[in-house]
């Protein structure tokens, strides 16, 4: 789990970044990325059932993500929201793919320090 701090909260929090924020493509997932009001660099994850039907396939890809953030954080600018969207390859993938393609993402998106 992501420090209080970094994670997005509320539903109008998310309604905000779909509407304001520009989405980047990956092979796993999806970034939407919108400025943050806050000074902190905030994220949250959405996993559909159409990614996979068992809440523990989605939950164990949910905590890959987030452990790949949390390591990732020191480096990450701050003044941002993000969103990522999970696509089905997310469920079979292992930390190190995850982790690579976060990077990057990132990087794509100029986040990356």
């Amino acid at each position: 789990m992501l420090p209080k701090q970094h994670r997005l909260p509320l539903r109008t929090e998310l309604r905000r970044v779909k509407k304001e924020g520009r989405l980047f493509q990956g092979k796993l997932f999806g970034l939407l990325l919108a400025p943050s009001p806050k000074a902190q660099t905030r994220f949250a994850f959405i996993i559909s059932t159409k990614v996979h039907k068992k809440a523990v396939k989605r939950n164990r890809a949910k905590r890959l993500l987030a452990s790949v953030l949390r390591e990732l954080l020191p480096q990450i600018k701050s003044g941002f929201d993000g969103v990522f969207l999970a696509k089905k390859p997310l469920i079979e993938s292992d930390f190190k793919q995850i982790k690579q393609e976060t990077i990057l993402l990132l990087k794509k998106v100029h986040l990356l320090s």
